[in-house]
């Protein structure tokens, strides 16, 4: 009489598919729980500063100005927001090196490259790498970067 179950070979290929289906699965569903998960204050501020540079970098000063706290925006508007900044540096990257929060402030230490640009020089200079320190605070349940006004 003919055996009518599968050969064994295919049978552990078939057990090893699902149980590396049911594996898959599992760290698919946990990365989903994870992910809705609320972000730390540290996750939260680090993202906007993050953010915040990056239209730096790109000098698109309005959307940088988006992060600022609402009583700065309410004196400085977005088109005079770029002339605090001078035309001497040009950054090329800027990296989130720490946060560190308490309640309703977090500082930022922040690690910035720049181009030296020197008015009427010829000779290149070497970049500049540095660490800015930034406050951000907490208002009505969102961070903003406090700017000086």
């Amino acid at each position: 009489m003919p055996s009518t179950s599968m050969p064994a070979a295919p049978r552990r290929a078939a057990r090893l598919a699902a149980l590396l289906a049911a594996v898959l699965g599992g760290a698919l569903w946990l990365a989903g729980c994870a992910a809705l998960q609320p972000k730390t204050p540290e996750d939260q501020v680090r993202d906007r500063a993050e953010a915040r540079w990056a239209a730096l970098v790109k000098r698109d000063f309005p959307k940088a100005w988006q992060y600022t706290q609402p009583g700065f925006r309410a004196v400085v508007k977005p088109q005079d927001y770029k002339n605090r900044f001078g035309d001497a540096l040009v950054w090329k990257s800027a990296i989130v090196h720490s946060v560190d929060c308490e309640a309703a402030r977090c500082k930022v230490r922040v690690r910035v490259t720049s181009d030296n640009m020197v008015p009427n020089f010829r000779a290149r200079l070497p970049e500049i790498t540095s660490y800015v320190d930034e406050l951000w605070l907490r208002d009505e349940g969102q961070w903003w970067f406090y700017q000086a006004l």
